[in-house]
């Protein structure tokens, strides 16, 4: 069971990177050439950006779980990690928490948007929305798979004083 899982998440990681990256090239390219027909041939590519912000909204998506998997997200803990050890913990808990069901309404009503939008098609190149919106759904339930996987971390971990120089110092370096 403990090895599918590993197989699984190895799996999940990938196609995180991956949505990440790859868009993120094609971003640039697409970037370049808008540029050089603008600039250059005095005509500019129509559909460039409507291919852009979908490629955006990719690369938000999926990097939003990508960060949740190296504890990479913004998470504001000054005030939390002030407190007492069981008072930390209790607000740990309510934060994440609220966080987790932030990410579940978002990604159920991502759901529901995707199939309000019926045959709706993009501007330019008639892209059905419900594929341009698919994203949202999918970087949501994914946020919420990683979320969960580190609940138990953000509950319990302990607090680094940042001004303790014993926490910044290399091996072997003495303060």
């Amino acid at each position: 069971m403990k090895r599918g899982f590993e197989i699984f998440d190895r799996a999940v990681e990938m196609v995180e990177n991956i949505c990440c990256t790859v868009p993120m090239a094609i971003i640039l390219v697409i970037e370049a050439l808008h540029v050089f027909f603008r600039y250059a041939l005095r005509s500019g590519i129509v559909w460039s950006d409507e291919v852009i912000t979908n490629l955006v909204v990719i690369v938000v998506m999926f990097g939003g779980a990508r960060a949740i998997r190296f504890n990479e997200h913004t998470e504001l803990t000054g005030t939390s990690d002030s407190f007492p050890k069981p008072l930390r913990i209790v607000v740990r808990v309510i934060t994440t928490f609220a966080s987790l069901a932030f990410l579940v309404v978002l990604t159920v009503a991502s759901v529901s948007f995707i199939q309000s939008t019926g045959n709706l098609k993009t501007t330019y190149l008639r892209i059905p929305k419900a594929l341009c919106y698919a994203p949202l759904a999918i970087g949501g339930a994914l946020m919420v798979y990683e979320f969960i996987k580190t609940i138990k971390y953000r509950i319990t971990r302990d607090v680094i004083d940042i001004y303790d120089p014993e926490n910044y110092k290399e091996e072997g370096e003495s303060v």
